[in-house]
This record gives C-alpha cells, structure tokens and sequence, in this order.
C-alpha cells in the first residue's frame, strides 16, 4: 500500500478549527481531532497550518510522548520533504538554553518599560507633594 502524498496546496486548504492539517519532519499529519487537547491552546498548532511546520514543532522542544502521538493523526508525506532536517537533531538541553534566553530577553524587555515609568510615577508623586506646600 503506498503512501499519499499531499502538495503544499493540499495543506494549505486545511488551516482551520474544522480541518487543520500539519507538516512536520516531511509529514502530514490531520490534527483537527486534537487541537481541543493540545495544551498550549489550538490557535498555537492554527499558527503553524499552510507550511512546514517543523521548525515551529522543534523549537517548542516537544516531549518523546508527544512526538510519538503524531503518529495516530499521520495522513500522508509532503510533496516537498523533510525541510528541516538539522532541527530534528537539537539536543534538548540546547533547546532548554534558548527557551531560557528567550525568557531572559522577555523579563529584561518588561523591566525596561516598567522601571522607566516607576520612576516618572515617582516624579509626579513628588512634584504634586511638593506644589502643594
């Protein structure tokens, strides 16, 4: 029995709640039974519908488990392969490092807004204290 074989076209006519279909490692996979279960909410796995969606499902750093259950909702390959080959072969722990560097750069970017206007709340306090004697 021979695999079906789906062109970016095909994938790209499923990329809603109703019928969501995703590419991952040159496969693809019909997810629309799953997106109510995914834990990081369905409009995440919507964001990656209508491409390849390995470099997406890699960088989240999914659990063995979770690349396992692709399995029950495989379709088909992808006319256009495997695109990502190397992300595939990320150790976890290099993935871990840059989960953590991107939480880094979110805590120093909200510092940044919020220290600025702590001080410019501060100067109001002081400046409406002060007009008042």
């Amino acid at each position: 029995m021979s695999t079906k074989v789906y062109s970016l076209a095909d994938v790209k006519a499923h990329t809603t709640d109703k019928s969501c279909w995703l590419v991952v490692h040159g496969k693809v996979y019909d997810v629309t039974e799953f997106l109510e279960e995914h834990p990081g909410g369905y409009d995440i796995i919507l964001t990656s519908t209508g491409k390849d969606a390995t470099q997406d499902f890699e960088e989240i750093g999914h659990s063995n488990s979770a690349k396992k259950l692709l399995d029950k909702y495989l379709i088909g390959d992808y006319e256009g392969g495997d695109s990502a080959p190397a992300a595939a072969q990320v150790p976890p722990q290099s993935r871990n490092a840059q989960k953590q560097q991107a939480q880094k750069g979110a805590a120093t970017r909200t510092f940044h807004v919020v220290l600025p206007l702590l001080i410019l709340l501060v100067a109001l306090a002081l400046n409406f204290y002060f007009s008042r004697r």
